[in-house]
């Protein structure tokens, strides 16, 4: 059945009182280049353009970690008008690097040499059977640097930085959901930051 694209809803959108919305995001993050997305072999399930069932790096690459400690790290996303095309979407990633060490800022600085990246990380709240714990952010465009700032008067001499969609180069949809099977495979594959072996 073909994904509809008309703009029409299709479905209701009903309350789960047994799974109620909670705030934030778990501590740990994935940062992955983006040209080391497979996308010819990322798939995204037939019916909902929402839901990614694989997400798929090229031989020899792997994600990145990026450790947090409680809320430091966040994720957000917002509705982007176009007046002679569809609406996208801005997906934005704000990051916390806590010790300004030479190879942390190093990792900091090839941030700023102007690729592009996308995050994945998991929500707090997580959806019936954990099936919602996990999105995808820049799937499509990537997300570039767009602050850094670090300061030893402030957030403790850490550095404070936001991944975002460049302006006019924003995503067709909302953040992804990534569900690989189930919640505990989902999982096994970030803790192993979705590393593919050479081919």
């Amino acid at each position: 059945m073909p994904v509809d694209c008309t703009g029409n809803l299709t479905a209701d959108i009903l309350f789960d009182c047994a799974n109620a919305p909670i705030g934030g995001i778990e501590q740990n993050i994935v940062l992955i280049n983006k040209n080391d997305i497979d996308l010819t072999a990322t798939t995204i399930d037939g019916t909902n353009r929402i839901l990614v069932t694989n997400l798929q790096l090229k031989p020899g690459t792997t994600g990145y970690l990026l450790s947090g400690v409680k809320q430091s790290n966040g994720k957000a996303w917002e509705l982007v008008k176009k007046e002679n095309a569809p609406d996208k979407f801005k997906h934005t990633f704000s990051g916390v690097i806590f010790n300004p060490s030479a190879t942390n800022k190093q990792q900091a600085d090839e941030l700023s040499k102007g690729a592009k990246y996308i995050a994945v990380v998991e929500q707090v709240w997580k959806g019936a059977s954990s099936a919602d714990a996990f999105e995808i952010l820049g799937l499509t465009s990537g997300l570039e640097l767009t602050t850094m700032t670090n300061s030893s008067k402030e957030n403790d001499n850490m550095i404070v930085f936001e991944l975002s969609s460049a302006d006019g180069f924003e995503e067709t949809t909302m953040p992804k959901t990534l569900l690989e099977t189930d919640y505990d495979t989902t999982k096994t594959a970030f803790e192993n930051k979705f590393a593919q072996a050479e081919s």
